[in-house]
Order: structure tokens, then C-alpha cells, then sequence
């Protein structure tokens, strides 16, 4: 550690040579919020309205976590003594004192952000409505920075050779929170784009290898690098099918089958097993995913009768049907647990923004780590959804939810007929993938509280519904048994899920730890300290 410091210390003394300080008073837009997480929250909470574009949850984390590195990364680069999160190593250089400030910290957040969402019109509202005068990726400028941190070698830490373009890029901008930014920018997304995701789609399945090669043509984003295939399904094929009745479920029967979904224009796809690659291949921060869960054994007609009757149930219980569409959207499950971690210790002034930062790329590392552990158990087990194995029942008449999510009761249905009370995501039944996350929301967060404020989050709910969570675990709880009211998954799923991702959240708080690496934060930021004058503005 002390050789990474000395090597670090080097790259800043490059760095400083003809340094000139700013003035985050005059710096810092005035149409911009002064309150920090205001500002945080608007400069996030927009970037999540670009990701609300995606629909499946293993990129949508992917994608959030990002964004949250670079709010991480843009803490520990201006502040003395904290690692790198991305690489838990020193830091390649820390700001100078006069840079050490929230307002410095959050123009970093925002330029870092452009390379992340790389959307437009994220950048005009965040120049437009708040005054940042981040620039767009493809300015020359940004092209410049680009082209010298990919010129800079990762393992080196002096302002030599390759290294010597960026250094004097930041050190000229007089180590600007925008150019600072902007390299970290840089940073991160290179680190995403290969890290296993296959973001870009630029790796593909070989069969010859047997595994990821390079793709050379016609490259799909996220593409999947494993070569997973479904199962012939038996039901396809009754002569060869050994299942004496369409009750029986043997052998490939119990297998994921992809589901049909359409669209208000009649467009019909069948599903594809999505991010069926990242069990295998995606980078974890905690431990490394493998496979612990047993085969449940399911008695495929006894549980999917369950199922129908659970989906019954909802068609007439709103507090069920509200619970549901909160937990299928982590974003806003993130967003309640964070807003009541806020009102809690932020506005009660023992939090400061930096700190919350950390929080925030805490939970983020737990949820994307049990996002790969969940799906690698997934494609092991490669198991079916109740809706396959309800549908094949064909003409029998069942009581339930009738598939219109605004009719208030079951009707009777044609087997054929039945679908979940909400989408049913395209991937393998066992285990589920929600109480698995919720697991380790509930977990980082209690720990993480605890640590340092000696109490947690009671009694709170959210802006999305009239729920109210007695505590965490009781949010945990309704997330997992959500999934089960919905008609997606089989009661074993959901406790399997907890149990495969148990000890991810309280590894995570170690882990957020050891980035902070006992350091203190400078001028840390607390709820009503404004921000620093501009001398004639």
C-alpha cells in the first residue's frame, strides 16, 4: 500500500506543476439547487428518467450503478486518502484544498454522468434548467480527454509517456471539477463496457470456443456471450412427449421456456433469456457468484394451482396490486429506502452529503452483485414459470384474475388464457431475482445505519403509494411475497432468493468501508450550509 501511495503521490506531484486555483463560489451555477442532495437528486433522479427507456432489470442496475460509481468516484478523487472505488487502489491524483467541497464534487458528478447515459437531452436540462456547464462528449475538448486516459496506461502512476497528455490536460484546467469529471467519466465507462455485461455487444458466442469471442458484424447490445439456448419444450411435440396428461411436467417440461408478448401495434416476439451471460462472466465487488441452492422440487400442478388462486386473490386487493407495481420497479424501491434513510439522518444534520454518497455506492455494489448471483443460480436451475405451465392446461375453466389489471375481481378463464398479473420477465423462475435484491437493500441499509447512527428506518413509505414499511425488514418481506401475489413465481422461489444473496449487504458496508479508508471528509456538507460566495456576483 505504501508503494501504490508513493506511485500515486508521483502522479500528483505531475500534476501540479503550474496548477492554478478556481473559485467553487463563482464556479457553481446559481440556477443549480444549494442544497446538495437537492442537487445530487436532480442531477440523478433525471439521469433515471433516461433509464426508465430500459425494461429489464439487469440493465437498468447495470446502467444505475454506473451512475452511482461516478458519484463515488468524483468523492474519493476529491477527497485526501480515500481509494479508488473502482479498483480499490490509491487514487491516481486527490484535488487540490480549494477544490475539497460538495459544489466542486457535483459539477464532477454531473460531466462524469455524460459519458455514462450519453443522452442529449439530459445534457441540455442539466446546462438549461440548472446551469452546468458540463460539455458534450464530442466536444474537442471531451475527444481530448478521452483519447489521453486511454493513452494513459491503468498501471501507471506517473505523468510520463503515455500518461503525459492527461496530466497536463487537468493540470492546465486548473484541475476543473468539468475536466476532472469528465476523466473519471472516461474512467468508468471504459470499466463498464468490460466488465462482463457486454454493454456494447461487442463480444458474441462462439460455438467453436465454446465461449465469448469478438463480434465482427451486426452487434447487438448486451447480446449474450454464453450460448445459452432453451430447451426443446415437450409440449410442442406430444408424440415424443413421455407426460401421460397435460398436468404431468417431467424432464424438459420443467425447463424455462420463453413466454409470447406483444404490443398495443400487434407486434409478437417470444421471449429471450436476458443477461443470460452475466452469472458467468460479469464482475462482482463482494464474492464471486456460485451455485449454493438446491432444486426445489416443485409439484408443478399443486403450486401452480396456488399460484392461480394467489392471482385470484390480488384481482380484488389494491394494497396487493399497489405492492406489486412498486417492487417490480427497483428504481423506485432504491428511492423510497433513500428518502427515508434522508429523512432519518440527513435532515436531522448527523449525515452530510459526502457520507450519503457513500451509502449510495454501498447499496448499489450490493444490488449488483446479487443481481449476478441470482442469475447465474438462474441459468443453473433453468426452471419454469407458472404462467408456461398454467397456459398448457388449455380448456379448463379457472376462477381468476382476468388478465385487465383495472377490472376489480376474478372472472372465470380458459387455462390457455392466464397470464400474471403483471409482466413476467424473461428469465428462468428459481431463484427470484426481487427478494434477492430486496434481501440486500434491507441488509446493507440496517448494517450500514447501525454502524453509525445506532438505529435504522422505521415507519416509512414512499411517493408512489399509501404503503408504510414498519422497518426493512418488512419492506423486504412485501417485495419477496409481491412477486408470489403476482403470479410470477412459485412460493420457494422467493425465500431461495433471500438465502442466495444473505451476507452480500453486510459485505457491502466493508467494502464502503475500505474505499473510505478512514479518511475524513474536507468541508463535508450538511443540510442548510448553502453555498460558498462569489465575490462580485
Amino acid at each position: 500500500m505504501l508503494k501504490m501511495f508513493m506511485k500515486s503521490s508521483a502522479f500528483l506531484v505531475g500534476l501540479l506543476g503550474t496548477a492554478y486555483a478556481y473559485d467553487v463560489g463563482c464556479l457553481y451555477p446559481n440556477e443549480a439547487p444549494e442544497d446538495a442532495i437537492d442537487a445530487r437528486n436532480r442531477i440523478v433522479f433525471n439521469t433515471a428518467d433516461t433509464l426508465d427507456g430500459m425494461t429489464e432489470t439487469p440493465y437498468v442496475i447495470h446502467a444505475a450503478h454506473a451512475v452511482t460509481m461516478c458519484q463515488a468516484m468524483c468523492v474519493s478523487y476529491h477527497t485526501p486518502g480515500m481509494l479508488d472505488p473502482l479498483l480499490l487502489t490509491p487514487t491516481r491524483f486527490t484535488v487540490p484544498s480549494y477544490g475539497q467541497n460538495a459544489q466542486s464534487i457535483l459539477m464532477c458528478m454531473v460531466q462524469c454522468n455524460q459519458w455514462v447515459v450519453q443522452d442529449i437531452p439530459y445534457y441540455e436540462q442539466m446546462r438549461d434548467q440548472f446551469g452546468f456547464e458540463h460539455e458534450w462528449i464530442t466536444a474537442p475538448g471531451m475527444v481530448d480527454i478521452l483519447d489521453a486516459t486511454n493513452s494513459c496506461p491503468d498501471t501507471q502512476f506517473s505523468c510520463r509517456e503515455g500518461c503525459a497528455d492527461i496530466c497536463s490536460i487537468i493540470r492546465n484546467s486548473g484541475f476543473n471539477p468539468y475536466t476532472v469529471g469528465s476523466y473519471l467519466g472516461v474512467l468508468v465507462r471504459n470499466y463498464f463496457d468490460r466488465d462482463g455485461f457486454n454493454t456494447l455487444g461487442d463480444m458474441t458466442y462462439s460455438r467453436t470456443v465454446d465461449g465469448p469471442v469478438p463480434c465482427t458484424a451486426s452487434c447487438r447490445l448486451h447480446q449474450d456471450t454464453s450460448g445459452y439456448k432453451p430447451r426443446p419444450n415437450p409440449r410442442d411435440f406430444p408424440e415424443e412427449n413421455p407426460d401421460m396428461n397435460k398436468y404431468d411436467c417431467t424432464g424438459d417440461c420443467r425447463r424455462w421456456q420463453p413466454l409470447q408478448e406483444g404490443d398495443k401495434l400487434g407486434s409478437l416476439v417470444k421471449q429471450e433469456f436476458v443477461a443470460a451471460h452475466i452469472g458467468e462472466y460479469a464482475h462482482t465487488y463482494l464474492r464471486e457468484a456460485t451455485i449454493t441452492l438446491e432444486d426445489p422440487m416443485y409439484n408443478l400442478e399443486d403450486d401452480s394451482r396456488q399460484v392461480i388462486e394467489e392471482v385470484k386473490m390480488t384481482s380484488s386487493d389494491n394494497y396487493k396490486k399497489d405492492a406489486i407495481a412498486m417492487m417490480d420497479n427497483k428504481l423506485n424501491v432504491r428511492r423510497a429506502i433513500q428518502d427515508a434513510v434522508n429523512a432519518e439522518v440527513f435532515d436531522s444534520g448527523e449525515m452530510s452529503f459526502q457520507e450519503y454518497t457513500m451509502y449510495l455506492i454501498g447499496i448499489s455494489t450490493a444490488e449488483v452483485d446479487g443481481l449476478v448471483q441470482a442469475w447465474k443460480e438462474k441459468r443453473h436451475h433453468d426452471l419454469v414459470r407458472p404462467t408456461t405451465v398454467i397456459k398448457h392446461w388449455d380448456d379448463e375453466i379457472l376462477n381468476t384474475f382476468s388478465g385487465d389489471r383495472g377490472y376489480d375481481g376474478p372472472v372465470d378463464i380458459a387455462a390457455r388464457d392466464f397470464e400474471a398479473f403483471i409482466r413476467v420477465m424473461p428469465h428462468p423462475e428459481f431463484p427470484s431475482g426481487s427478494s434477492c435484491l430486496c434481501k440486500t437493500y434491507q441488509e446493507f441499509t440496517d448494517k450500514w445505519l447501525m454502524d453509525r447512527y445506532n438505529r435504522t428506518i422505521t415507519n416509512f413509505g414512499s411517493s408512489f403509494n399509501d404503503i408504510v414499511f414498519e422497518d426493512m425488514s418488512d419492506l423486504r418481506e412485501i417485495c419477496g411475497q409481491s412477486r408470489i401475489w403476482g403470479g410470477m413465481h412459485y412460493v420457494a422461489s422467493v425465500p431461495a432468493g433471500e438465502e442466495v444473496c444473505a451476507g452480500l449487504g453486510e459485505l457491502a458496508v466493508t467494502w464502503s468501508d475500505n474505499v473510505r479508508n478512514g479518511a475524513t471528509f474536507p468541508n463535508e456538507w450538511f443540510k442548510g450550509d448553502g453555498v460558498p460566495s462569489c465575490p462580485g456576483r
